[in-house]
């Protein structure tokens, strides 16, 4: 099941006290359009949440992520090498696993970890 998206509520004055804080943010933000200029946050977030834990499982990315497992199999499928529209994005390899035959683990390519070695860098 989607969470539905929580509206952006600003705070009277600045909405980030530390300017560095925001620069990291908008540094972040340019690795991610170096990717792709309309990378999708929910991509980000699973492949976040892959190279945190490689050979997680679809349906464990879909439970960590909130998100329907049909939509983390469409997502999964573009960050390897199926994308319904445009050139796929190669970051994550999909292996059906030696034990269960019907579960799929994940792991990140030598571009996903180059990708997020990037990401990493700009907000440290």
């Amino acid at each position: 099941m989607e969470h539905p998206a929580t509206p952006y509520t600003p705070r009277q004055g600045r909405a980030d006290p530390d300017p560095r804080t925001t620069g990291k943010v908008l540094r972040l933000l340019a690795e991610f359009q170096k990717i792709d200029p309309a990378f999708p946050l929910q991509y980000a977030v699973c492949l976040a949440e892959i190279s945190l834990e490689e050979g997680l499982s679809l349906t464990a990315l879909a439970d960590r992520t909130g998100l329907n497992l049909s939509t983390v199999s469409r997502i999964v499928g573009a960050l390897s090498k199926h994308r319904q529209r445009g050139a796929p994005y190669g970051l994550i390899r999909v292996v059906l696993s030696k034990e269960e035959r019907r579960r799929k683990e994940l792991y990140l390519t030598p571009k996903g970890r180059a990708v997020m070695a990037g990401l990493c860098a700009a907000v440290s």
